[in-house]
């Protein structure tokens, strides 16, 4: 659906829904008449849910369908043919899937940064060889699960941390996020040795100080 009328997105107060906003600056849109509105300031918009992108009369509803049309009518991160719409379009489901309801799962956690790391292995983005819609999407979903990865973990998924530093750099400021630290290869394991080190010094502290309070 082509962009040639004024456009409203109606959003709430999910982070989702302000990631749908900050996509409007991010893809450059801002300039093609886009209004955003919070729904409770906009109480006559007569919207069954949110968020929800109202274009000539018709109602397009759905994180996913709204992310879509603005990557669509954007200049840029679009699929260049069906087959790579439909690949960006699987790795939205995939974020909604198996991405959002497990940042909390450790064993979950690691199944999906394995599963990332080996579709990165050999990709610079995961769909084409420019930054497309699919990355930002995944970028905004596994940020949680970034902001908690040890250094060995960055390490031991070396393509999945190579990816998200450089789709960081592309979009962090614009989605108001903090970047996270990615040392390089050298410094990432001299930063772990010193953990380790680290570590084992203050078990042989805690050791010493039992002893010394059995003696007494």
């Amino acid at each position: 659906m082509a962009m040639d009328q004024v456009a409203t997105l109606v959003i709430g107060d999910s982070p989702a829904d302000h990631e749908l906003k900050d996509m409007i600056d991010f893809f450059g849109l801002s300039d093609k008449r886009i209004t955003v509105q919070l729904k409770n300031n906009s109480k006559h918009l007569k919207v069954e849910k949110l968020p929800c992108l109202i274009l000539d009369g018709k109602l397009i509803y759905q994180y996913n369908a709204i992310a879509k049309f603005l990557a669509a009518n954007s200049s840029s991160h679009t699929g260049k043919s069906d087959i790579e719409w439909n690949e960006i379009w699987q790795y939205l489901e995939y974020r909604s899937a198996d991405v959002q309801p497990n940042t909390r799962d450790n064993a979950k956690i690691q199944s999906v940064l394995m599963e990332m790391n080996s579709i990165l292995a050999t990709r610079t983005f995961v769909v084409g060889f420019k930054q497309s819609l699919a990355d930002i999407i995944l970028y905004l979903g596994l940020y949680p699960i970034a902001t908690s990865m040890s250094c060995e973990s960055k390490q031991r998924y070396k393509h999945f941390s190579r990816w998200f530093d450089q789709n960081q750099y592309l979009a962090a400021s614009s989605f108001h996020l903090e970047k996270i630290y990615f040392p390089k290869k050298d410094a990432c394991y001299y930063e772990c040795i010193g953990v380790l080190v680290l570590e084992k010094q203050l078990k042989d502290l805690a050791q010493l100080c039992t002893l010394r309070n059995d003696s007494k």
